[in-house]
């Protein structure tokens, strides 16, 4: 919710959501954006946008590179990576561009200009 919904939502349900993602930690599910690590983590960058607080960011790089290492572990564990945006590297790869760049935005979640 915060991911794609937090420019909108009440900023301390927001942060509260933000704090929850925390707590839950990277998801063992795997590293992608559709209900992955990548994904969680742009709840943190969303939060940084509007709070200004660097400990969302922080946060975003921790779970930035849990996402790596799950990438990495997966592509050792059966010899190849996965190729999509929602479930595979790819949106790993968007989500660390995107944090580099200082980007919030989820992919196709716009706007679109």
């Amino acid at each position: 919710m915060v991911t794609t919904l937090g420019d909108l939502l009440d900023l301390e349900l927001a942060l509260a959501g933000g704090e929850l993602t925390w707590r839950a930690g990277p998801l063992a599910k795997g590293p992608s954006l559709c209900h992955g690590t990548a994904g969680n983590a742009y709840a943190f960058l969303v939060l940084h946008g509007r709070t200004g607080d660097g400990l969302w960011l922080d946060r975003a790089r921790a779970f930035a590179m849990h996402a790596v290492g799950q990438v990495e572990r997966e592509r050792a564990a059966v010899g190849r990576g996965r190729y999509s945006l929602f479930t595979g590297d790819i949106g790993v790869a968007l989500f660390l561009r995107h944090l580099l760049d200082g980007e919030s935005r989820f992919p196709t979640m716009g706007p679109f200009e």
